[in-house]
């Protein structure tokens, strides 16, 4: 009989940290993401392993290492930031790319990426994005599509409506040019991309849940204004599709 293949290693970039009590309550940046993707994983049908790396401290994955899939998580930090860990990830991330190593940009991961391959970010002239919004899904990523760079045609007419909980005051402003707009949204144009074969991305946080940014609104209370964090937290409290997302995410590098 054959070997059974090894289970594809999707390992998390931790590229920020969650100040207490939030971090006591609801976990670091890191194991948040590793409790979505392990959900998402699930839904998708995929036994896959999980591990992570510590990139906000320093680590950046080796050049021998095995992952199927690397995923950012979050990050307080501007994606035009000359830190050294982000000057390190940012050069990681073209590397990654030019060797088609699969990556999943989530919110500061998004911005990073672009600004890596030659997009354009900046402070969002309107300010912050909070809670729970809606974008236009101009298409589905095919399950495998990865192995042949395979994208669907997009729709925007007929779009299906998805929507993410956000917390970003900085955004993409202009794609690379080898980026497909996916995900199209009003306030912020570009939510999510895809690089075909290589890369996806979103401007939201597919692994928050409610409680979790419930607390975060409360704590930027003071910067958002009673307004926005009031309605935002309320918003929060309707579903979203982040675990579909990811799932497609997944199927789409890994199925």
């Amino acid at each position: 009989m054959p070997t059974p293949s090894p289970r594809p290693i999707v390992t998390v970039l931790r590229c920020d940290f969650v100040p207490e009590p939030d971090r006591t309550n609801h976990g670091d940046a890191h194991e948040r993401m590793l409790v979505h993707l392990a959900e998402a994983a699930e839904r998708a049908g995929l036994d896959i392993e999980l591990r992570w790396i510590d990139v906000y401290n320093g680590e950046l994955p080796a050049d021998d290492d095995p992952s199927a899939l690397f995923v950012t998580t979050g990050s307080a930090t501007n994606p035009d930031s000359e830190e050294p860990w982000v000057e390190a990830l940012r050069g990681w991330m073209r590397r990654a790319v030019a060797a088609r190593r699969p990556v999943y940009g989530v919110c500061f991961g998004h911005q990073l990426l672009a600004h890596a391959l030659g997009g354009e970010t900046r402070r969002h002239p309107g300010g912050w994005e909070v809670g729970r919004v809606e974008m236009a899904h101009r298409f589905t990523l095919p399950p495998g599509g990865a192995a042949t760079d395979a994208l669907p045609a997009a729709d925007d007419q007929g779009a299906d409506q998805v929507s993410l909980l956000m917390s970003h005051q900085d955004e993409v402003s202009a794609l690379p040019e080898v980026a497909v707009p996916w995900l199209v949204g009003d306030f912020c144009t570009h939510q999510g991309y895809v690089i075909p074969g290589v890369a996806a991305a979103v401007q939201g946080h597919p692994e928050y849940a409610g409680p979790q940014v419930a607390d975060l609104y409360a704590r930027r209370r003071h910067i958002l204004g009673d307004a926005m964090a009031d309605s935002a937290t309320e918003s929060a409290r309707s579903p979203h599709s982040g675990v579909d997302l990811t799932v497609e995410v997944l199927r789409y590098f890994l199925g």
